[in-house]
């Protein structure tokens, strides 16, 4: 496979020249295929990791704007103190599903 660029009009235009024996194998015969690793995840294992990303996101918020607020009260703080504890929480215990999946 060779690739060249070429010039026309003032564009640049990029041109993959495919060598033809790739092409001479048969028309139906199937693809050789690669396995690297372990392949896709089920989704069970997607949902986790989607999950822990989105709780990791909002534990971030909290403890680095949120609670940075001057302006809030005491009751305000004490609810996101808790909201806090409690994505700790569960961000410790999807890590943990994730890592055991993977």
């Amino acid at each position: 496979m060779g690739c060249e660029t070429m010039e026309r009009d003032g564009r640049r235009k990029v041109v993959l020249e495919i060598n033809r024996e790739s092409q001479t194998k048969k028309k139906n015969e199937p693809f050789e295929s690669i396995i690297v690793g372990r392949g896709m995840l089920d989704n069970d294992t997607y949902n986790l990791m989607e999950q822990l990303e989105i709780e990791s996101q909002s534990l971030w918020r909290i403890q680095n704007s949120y609670k940075n607020d001057f302006s809030m009260d005491f009751e305000s703080r004490q609810l996101w103190g808790l909201i806090e504890k409690d994505k700790e929480e569960l961000v410790r215990l999807l890590t943990e599903k994730v890592r055991e999946r993977l």
